[in-house]
């Protein structure tokens, strides 16, 4: 039996969906003795025996991939490394750049890498298309990780950018810029003035740095978030107005002359002169190389299926870069073509409602509809959430995007003559001003994961009983299952309460759980744009379905309090409670107890009276149910240490404890280990920090002393769960969700 090139593109899906779910890269003698052992079975005459010794060989490209990824990251994060490398873009808001390794040393680098490099402080003058020679001290990346956020690592892994890096030295070999870099120059004086400028180079350029957090909280919140990022739709639109441009100058030329040939040739053209000004981002060029195969299976001649032809997509691009299966805008993507083709086959329209104009509108509240309930769940799972305002905002939206903004903006590229791109610019903010203007009028619809979850599979559930012809067939026992699952409710064996010590990097927030009800210690940090409470707390809160009740601020340090104002601008209501004595704040001070459901909160720290709110003016919490104990230190260093033994020694004895002061030097003395007497301690450090906490003789001191030892750095997330007078700890990345492109990267703890 021949294998086809549809069933080797099934093969590669299949091979590469390890990637996704694997804990760790087999070595290389491991993946060659997959290679040899894939020869062997290939070669045995049976067909189905070839086929396995195919998706052997398939899985062992793949596992290739990431085994080398995890290599060059060992090797180049080592030591400092001479590369030559072509910078590719620049964020000057940020003093940093993107730049692709050319060669390391005198080794070309394969496959392609990147490296983001921060530049010096008053530094400027690099632009994309520079080449450089430069020695790097370059590191692996490492992002905060937890239940519900942003995944850096596999973000970046997925990018082919694992390291980021400073300059040691630099040398240039040609410090030409891009000629996209000259074209984003002559046009931004024409379109930086206008109303929606970051919206303008976002469809434009890729550039979406400089859009506002209101203009992404309402695409976000409506559901339109995709129109602005450079993705298949796009590249289809900009393949189609190159198709259109060309069908019209067909109307000039001698009918002899006219063929489909050309036009098609034009789209594509178009598409990549649009992939290339838009910065070439992943998605684009998927969307690219999609349009290319179906250009050339158009020109074969090749009957194929949509089902055959999206197969083939998926499989060659996996093909191409195996660590693709790891973006999650690749799955957006060809998931939502999957989801079109289904929603065509399973769902079409009456035929009387597909020809005629006048039933545009409503082909078009088909599209949208199909696509909102069959992307759903990716949506939810991606997003922890979905917006229900997202049908009439995509509605709104894609149309004039796509029938007006994109075309004006492409027209505005393909005519760099000024007073012509002037006007098309104009028109192009304007019709996006219109539509943002329209999408803020639009009622909040965002639907957070545990409420939306259900619903969705509900909906999803009577489809397919529908479709399949179950539901009239079988009324009243699909009307007794709808009803069973809207009243069932988990019984399972839940936790009394638990602990999150989340990842904030060098900060502290620590989330006490009673059923969907939590307490928060402390609100991590605050950086130049954002803070720990819009990105890391709340998407956590939305992901799990729990309210904030109250907030216990240790001390004034900004990486303690950082995320306060945004958590108290979603939970208005939320109880404050600190030793600083402000307005609103219930005192958080020695003496102090407070009940919550079966846990008692004393406060141990400062003496009242005492609001000045540096490190050694900390609040200090015990949280007790009567068998378990937590203590909560904030950032207390030696001296209130033994000034905090010396007045509640009889107090402190816990069975878990915050580690005080991200475990550095100058806290965890021998005095307090001693005097709480613990179990297990938990330190909420970065990994990149400048004071290199955790100190390796602080760790080694609380292991002397017994407790079990877990910091963020290491572990992401940490969560413990207490039930029945027990406890269990568990860390993100060893032991919830322990995947190979979770793990800590590069140089090991003690060499860093």
């Amino acid at each position: 039996m021949r294998i086809t090139g549809i069933a080797l593109a099934r093969i590669m899906i299949l091979a590469a969906l390890p990637l996704g779910l694997l804990p760790q890269i087999p070595t290389m003698e491991m993946i060659a003795v997959m290679v040899l052992l894939a020869l062997i079975v290939a070669s045995l005459p049976w067909a189905g025996l070839r086929l396995i010794g195919m998706g052997i060989l398939l899985l062992a490209w793949a596992l290739l991939e990431a085994r080398q990824m995890l290599n060059v990251i060992d090797q180049l994060s080592m030591a400092p490394a001479e590369v030559t490398l072509r910078i590719v873009d620049v964020k000057e808001n940020q003093q940093q750049f993107k730049a692709q390794i050319i060669r390391v040393g005198e080794r070309y680098q394969f496959p392609p890498l990147f490296v983001s490099i921060n530049a010096e402080p008053g530094e400027s003058g690099y632009c994309a298309g520079q080449r450089w020679k430069m020695t790097l001290r370059l590191r692996a990346v490492h992002g905060r990780l937890n239940e519900g956020g942003f995944d850096a690592q596999r973000f970046a892994l997925a990018n082919h950018t694992p390291l980021q890096g400073r300059i040691i030295n630099q040398q240039a070999e040609s410090v030409d810029c891009h000629l996209r870099t000259e074209v984003m120059r002559h046009h931004q004086p024409l379109f930086e003035h206008l109303q929606q400028s970051a919206i303008l180079q976002a469809l434009a350029f890729g550039e979406r740095e400089n859009m506002t957090k209101t203009q992404r909280q309402l695409l976000r919140e409506t559901g339109t978030a995709h129109l602005m990022a450079i993705s298949g739709m796009h590249i289809a639109l900009a393949a189609s107005v190159g198709w259109m441009i060309v069908r019209g100058l067909q109307l000039l030329q001698p009918a002899h002359t006219i063929g489909y040939l050309l036009p098609l040739m034009g789209s594509i053209i178009t598409a990549t002169i649009y992939c290339w000004l838009s910065g070439s981002h992943a998605p684009a060029q998927r969307a690219l190389v999609a349009l290319l195969l179906w250009t050339t299976i158009r020109i074969a001649g090749w009957q194929l299926t949509g089902w055959q032809i999206w197969t083939l997509c998926m499989g060659i691009l996996l093909w191409l870069d195996p660590l693709t299966v790891l973006s999650e805008s690749f799955w957006l993507s060809a998931l939502a073509v999957a989801m079109l083709i289904i929603w065509f086959q399973w769902f079409a329209l009456p035929d009387r409602y597909r020809q005629a104009r006048r039933w545009l509108p409503l082909r078009l509240l088909h599209l949208q509809l199909g696509m909102m309930i069959l992307m759903a769940p990716l949506q939810i799972f991606l997003f922890q959430g979905i917006s229900l305002s997202a049908l009439v905002a995509n509605l709104i939206a894609v149309p004039v995007i796509s029938l007006f903004t994109v075309p004006l903006i492409l027209l505005a590229l393909l005519l760099p003559i000024q007073p012509i791109a002037s006007v098309l610019w104009r028109l192009a903010d304007f019709s996006v001003n219109q539509v943002m203007q329209g999408l803020a009028y639009l009622p909040a619809g965002w639907w957070p994961f545990n409420d939306a979850l259900p619903a969705v599979a509900l909906l999803w559930g009577g489809l397919f009983l529908w479709r399949s012809g179950l539901l009239n067939n079988t009324l009243m026992l699909c009307c007794g299952c709808a009803m069973a699952f809207l009243l069932w409710r988990h019984e399972s064996e839940q936790d009394d309460w638990q602990i999150d010590v989340l990842d904030v990097g060098h900060g502290l927030a620590i989330a006490i759980t009673q059923g969907n009800e939590v307490v928060l210690y402390d609100a991590g940090p605050r950086w130049n744009e954002d803070d720990a409470g819009a990105r890391v707390i709340l998407p956590w809160l939305l992901y799990k379905g729990r309210q904030l009740n109250t907030v216990v601020v240790s001390h004034k340090h900004l990486d303690h309090r950082g995320g306060l104002n945004s958590l108290h601008q979603v939970n208005p209501n939320m109880m404050i409670r600190s030793a600083l004595g402000e307005a609103g704040h219930l005192p958080c001070q020695r003496g102090e107890q407070w009940q919550w459901g079966k846990l008692t909160f004393t406060a141990l720290w400062p003496p009242a009276g005492n609001t000045q709110g540096q490190n050694n003016d900390s609040c200090v919490v015990r949280v007790d149910d009567g068998a378990v104990s937590l203590l909560l230190t904030g950032d207390i260093e030696l001296e209130a240490e033994r000034k905090l033994v010396a007045l509640e020694k009889a107090q402190l004895t816990s069975t878990l404890m915050q580690v005080p002061h991200h475990g550095s030097r100058t806290s965890s003395g021998p005095l307090l280990l001693r005097s709480v007497a613990g179990k297990g301690a938990v330190a909420s450090v970065a990994r990149y920090n400048a004071w290199r906490m955790p100190a390796a003789a602080v760790v080694e001191r609380y292991r002397q002393q017994g407790y079990i030892w877990y910091d963020t750095a290491q572990s992401g997330q940490v969560h413990i769960g207490i039930r029945q007078g027990e406890w269990q700890i568990k860390g993100l990345r060893e032991q919830i969700k322990p995947r190979w492109y979770h793990q800590w990267f590069g140089v090991k703890r003690e060499s860093r």
